[in-house]
């Protein structure tokens, strides 16, 4: 069974179990996810500024820099985001670099599309990609 909006989930294994937060623990608070979500889907956008650590090589770092410089409802494709980071044969490489961002929103890799323009191969699966191509290009 796939999840939908609204859905309650039991998870496959317990949080505390995951290797990157071992002391972690799932706690669910409506409120406070609610608040979260007013600051960033508002209703009406406004720029801020987020401080980010990012962890990756030097390519995947360059690859979600050049992200960062893209503009709500602006897609590219992997070739063009190979030839901003300087590398116009690596859209392979891009791709793998957009795959290893954890960061979804904040780092907006849902903006890159194929050449074709089609919309494909998002680690949060392409109908999420979709749906917030589209919640951007509404708003710009």
């Amino acid at each position: 069974m796939r999840p939908r909006l609204g859905m309650r989930m039991r998870m496959q294994r317990p949080l505390s179990r995951w290797p990157r937060w071992p002391h972690a623990v799932l706690a669910r608070d409506d409120a406070q996810v609610r608040a979260q979500l007013a600051r960033v889907f508002p209703a009406t956008p406004t720029r801020g500024t987020v401080h980010l650590v990012l962890r990756g090589t030097n390519f995947q770092i360059q690859v979600w820099q050049a992200m960062l410089r893209t503009r709500a409802g602006q897609v590219l494709s992997y070739t063009d985001l190979a030839q901003a980071v300087g590398a116009p044969r690596a859209q392979r490489a891009v791709g793998s670099a957009l795959g290893a961002n954890t960061i979804a929103w904040l780092i907006p890799c849902h903006r890159v599309i194929r050449d074709s323009g089609e919309i494909s191969h998002y680690r949060w699966r392409p109908e999420r990609k979709a749906a917030m191509l589209g919640w951007e290009a509404a708003r710009s």
